[in-house]
């Protein structure tokens, strides 16, 4: 009986294979149970396991802006721009800055570099694509007839100045309410996203895109980007409903969201001011550029819209993804294919894809949920060969909306069936072995003594 059961497990374990092994990401992923929460609740409960894992994040997050910013400049941006950003916020995340910050915050002064954190300092590293400016970046993406899958493979890649206190605090951050989990990748504390996506397959990712113009003297009205990003991630499931929400809506800097949903890969291209404007694989483009790309489509720091005219012209990157788009009805391509796009470090004119200023490179793919993920170590130099690695279990996979899991049906039915039914055929022919061999070894004792 005993060696029954041992077949049985066995079975068990071919058949599930790698799933049933332990797996652990090259990022810690924290996550933070926000059904039925207040966004104090969400903040406090947050900051206590962000302090479990990172003990020392208020001395790293004070680390970075002394080296981000000098102390006039900190108090320049703190007294002309930081409120006004800061009251646009909506309530609940304010509410959960400010939970969190009652754990990591333990000084009413304005001194960066002194080793703790004012309520100040903390908003500010909160707000810093809105009002400091940093989230240089890049991206691309497939769909349609030009994805194996048919599905969106979108890959981007965050190209931000670090310091080692910072990269030292990479995480993803996984927000599970009643019926919608955001997962935010970026660093443990921050509450806005720069990269995220949720449980519907909505991506999100935000990029600079500067115009040459001055920062508003008076800005009032004018919303953070990246915390408009957080909340379409948790309100809508489409490229087109997450662009409306935040496309109304007015900015101190442009910039570009990079989307994807289920069906498609854009890029919502937003002046400062200005509504927004989306921008297809399909869409006309500025003169001076070109793409030509059916069913592919990139993203650098620079608007591509027809209309557009930019005071910044780097098109390095933008050449090199427009050689690299090869995909199409004959040529698929797979996520594999993404990631060696987000990885190229052929350089360009002067620059490249892949840059020593990466933080973090992904592929992620809204059909399945599935996160691919490059992060830099903390001591800031890539190895020679940079991979991403799958990042399991962040949002549990879903079947279609009214068809039953095959797969799960499937595993169901072979565990509960065939495994109890194939140990048991091996366990009778074990025994008619066994009998069998008892049987010739009687005969040939016999004969041996036939023979005596």
């Amino acid at each position: 009986m005993k060696q029954l059961v041992k077949i049985i497990v066995f079975m068990t374990v071919c058949i599930l294979g790698i799933s049933v092994l332990p797996w652990a990401a090259s990022v810690p992923v924290i996550r933070v149970d926000a059904k039925n929460k207040t966004g104090k609740d969400i903040g406090v409960e947050l900051g206590r396991l962000i302090i479990d894992r990172f003990p020392d994040i208020a001395k790293s997050v004070d680390s970075y802006l002394e080296s981000y910013s000098s102390q006039d400049r900190f108090n320049y941006i703190v007294r002309r721009r930081l409120d006004a950003v800061r009251s646009s916020v909506d309530r609940r995340y304010r509410d959960e800055v400010d939970g969190m910050a009652s754990l990591l915050v333990s000084s009413d002064r304005n001194k960066i570099g002194d080793g703790v954190l004012s309520s100040d300092e903390f908003w500010f590293f909160q707000l810093i694509p809105d009002i400091g400016r940093e989230s240089s970046c890049s991206g691309f993406g497939v769909f349609g007839e030009c994805s194996a899958s048919g599905g969106p493979i979108v890959g981007r890649n965050m190209d931000w100045f670090t310091t080692e206190a910072l990269r030292g605090i990479q995480a993803i951050t996984v927000y599970e309410y009643e019926k919608n989990v955001l997962v935010n990748i970026g660093f443990a504390g921050y509450v806005a996203v720069v990269t995220g996506f949720n449980n519907r397959g909505l991506f999100a990712a935000h990029l600079d895109s500067p115009m040459g113009l001055p920062y508003p003297d008076t800005p009032r009205g004018i919303h953070s980007a990246v915390f408009e990003i957080r909340k379409a991630l948790e309100t809508e499931g489409s490229i087109s409903r997450a662009a409306s929400l935040m496309r109304r809506q007015r900015y101190p800097f442009s910039h570009n969201v990079l989307l994807a949903d289920t069906r498609d890969v854009q890029v919502l291209e937003q002046v400062r001011g200005e509504p927004g404007r989306l921008r297809s694989a399909y869409s006309p483009v500025r003169i001076d550029i070109s793409w030509d790309k059916p069913c592919q489509i990139a993203v650098v720091n620079f608007f591509a819209l027809r209309g557009y005219s930019n005071h910044v012209t780097e098109t390095c990157r933008w050449r090199r993804f427009e050689t690299l788009a090869v995909f199409d009805r004959y040529h698929k391509a797979y996520p594999g294919d993404v990631m060696k796009i987000m990885l190229d470090t052929k350089t360009v004119c002067y620059d490249s894809i892949f840059r020593d200023r990466t933080v973090q490179s992904m592929v992620f793919t809204p059909e399945d949920r599935k996160l691919y993920l490059y992060t830099v170590p903390v001591s800031g130099v890539h190895p020679p060969n940079p991979v991403m690695e799958e990042v399991k279990d962040l949002i549990p996979s879903a079947p279609p909306e009214g068809m039953a899991d095959v797969g799960n049906l499937l595993m169901i039915f072979l565990l509960v069936i065939g495994v109890p039914v194939g140990a048991v055929i091996y366990y009778k022919w074990e025994s008619s072995l066994k009998r069998r061999l008892s049987v010739y070894g009687d005969e040939k004792e016999n004969e041996e003594n036939d023979h005596i």
